[in-house]
């Protein structure tokens, strides 16, 4: 193929809009979370689909833990994955957090193992690229989505630390990186239940009576739905709309909304959408939805 017609076949390949990509990154990470783990990791079936799996990184400039869900599939006792991105532009955060502290933790749906994490590269890189192919679901071709980045996407090789050699990193330099990443791991897969749980049940008891009221004045499903996701639109800008997502989430502002609309200055519309807004914040309390700390990036 000649440099004309690959830039064409990659010119050729469309990706959803990057907001949708990062809705349905946070939907995954939260049905993992409501369902106490039993959605959301699956094992690869080559020929099928790759595998899911949780992977716990230590945040490069902030040293708190970050959570990202990756694709994968097994070679050998190793976990081999794609850092794309979503075919974006730049790294995946958990990947550059990964170069910083190479030492993770991972949960999949046969369990929980450590390990270490390195870029493939030379001709193990060619082998590895070509079993993508093996497992559905990288995308239709991964040579065109590839050349739409920049830079060479890496592939990333999670080895068990039980099989890291000492040529790689010595006895203590293993102990320091596990009790670095060891406070980024969350919760192991099960229902458990916790005392911030309890937020859902005043936050969907106002979800289900601004319906009531919605229904009373001819508000439809869509609109409601509208209202309920508009307060997580901004983080899907990523760092810029961080202030605009930590503002929608503070209880005040719905609280001050719903006081001026039961005042009767604004259409009864408005007050279903502000009982609607109030309800997503009280219940993010009980699924860990909250505001990110200020100066702080999300994942980093």
């Amino acid at each position: 193929m000649t440099a004309t017609n690959e830039a064409q076949v990659i010119d050729q390949v469309k990706l959803p809009p990057r907001p949708f990509i990062r809705t349905v990154w946070s939907l995954h990470k939260a049905a993992y979370r409501l369902t106490g783990g039993r959605f959301g990791l699956q094992q690869p079936d080559r020929g099928a689909k790759f595998g899911m799996l949780r992977l716990h990184t230590v945040g490069r400039r902030s040293g708190k833990g970050r959570i990202a869900m990756i694709g994968y599939y097994e070679h050998g006792k190793a976990l081999v994955t794609l850092a794309m991105n979503g075919w974006g532009d730049t790294d995946p955060a958990w990947w550059l957090n990964l170069k910083a502290n190479p030492t993770a933790t991972v949960d999949m749906a046969t369990g929980t193992r450590t390990v270490i994490a390195r870029e493939a590269t030379g001709t193990e890189r060619e082998r590895l690229w070509a079993t993508f192919r093996d497992y559905p679901g990288w995308g239709d071709d991964l040579g065109a989505l590839a050349g739409r980045r920049p830079g060479q996407t890496a592939i990333v090789v999670l080895e068990p630390i039980e099989s890291v050699g000492p040529t790689s990193a010595t006895r203590d330099q293993l102990e320091r990186a596990v009790r670095a990443v060891t406070p980024a791991v969350a919760e192991k897969p099960g229902r458990r239940l916790r005392r911030r749980h309890l937020w859902l049940v005043p936050g969907l008891a106002i979800a289900i009576y601004a319906n009531a009221v919605g229904n009373a004045y001819g508000v439809s499903i869509l609109e409601l739905i509208a209202f309920g996701i508009a307060p997580d639109v901004p983080r899907l800008f990523g760092r810029r709309g961080r202030p605009i997502h930590n503002l929608l989430h503070q209880p005040i502002g719905p609280i001050i909304a719903v006081a001026i609309t039961l005042s009767g200055i604004v259409p009864t519309f408005w007050l279903v959408g502000s009982l609607v807004w109030l309800g997503h914040v009280i219940a993010g309390q009980g699924v860990g939805d909250v505001p990110h700390g200020a100066g702080e990036r999300p994942n980093a």
